[in-house]
């Protein structure tokens, strides 16, 4: 398979792209680093429009809080890029309550709030605090390295700490 260049990233590739960057299975996850080419502003200002990205697709569970993942949203299938906010057994507020995380789930945020979104003529941030927690099954890889824009060209910062600390239960794990 050749290409010219990186896939785009809405948060999602194109659509139709026949998989994670068109390659499946085993031979699919041993065959990356992949490309990918952000087309939207929901991770801003760690990851900008435009960037190009690195992936590695290796990965078969959920990384550290505070990594960005590359991943199928629930209900499009589409693929979306956020940060790992909440890990498996994780307490986080969902719909004006607590949910904790089953055993196979990740809490993925944005890390744009929606009013820098709208100021940059986007619509709110689509994550897990839209559509809640995302199975791991829809994990397709770890984001680590930004290769395009020469300026901006390096690792991916990490996230500091979630935007919550702990819910009902006990303080989230560390990593």
């Amino acid at each position: 398979m050749t290409e010219t260049g990186p896939r785009r990233v809405r948060g999602a590739l194109r659509p139709g792209a026949g998989g994670p960057l068109g390659l499946r299975g085993l031979r699919g996850r041993l065959a990356g680093p992949w490309r990918v080419a952000v087309a939207e502003a929901s991770m801003t200002p760690s990851i900008s429009e435009g960037d190009w990205l690195l992936v590695d697709p290796t990965v078969d569970r959920w990384p550290r809080r505070g990594t960005v993942v590359v991943f199928r949203e629930p209900g499009s299938g589409e693929l979306a890029i956020k940060r790992v906010a909440g890990r498996p057994g994780d307490w986080v507020p969902f719909s004006g309550a607590w949910l904790r995380l089953a055993d196979d789930e990740a809490w993925l945020l944005s890390d744009a709030d929606d009013a820098a979104l709208a100021e940059a003529g986007h619509g709110r941030a689509v994550d897990s605090g839209s559509y809640g927690p995302v199975g791991v099954d829809a994990l397709v890889g770890r984001a680590w390295f930004r290769y395009w824009p020469l300026s901006r060209v390096g690792r991916l910062p990490k996230a500091s700490a979630p935007p919550f600390a702990r819910g009902p239960g006990p303080a989230p794990t560390s990593d």
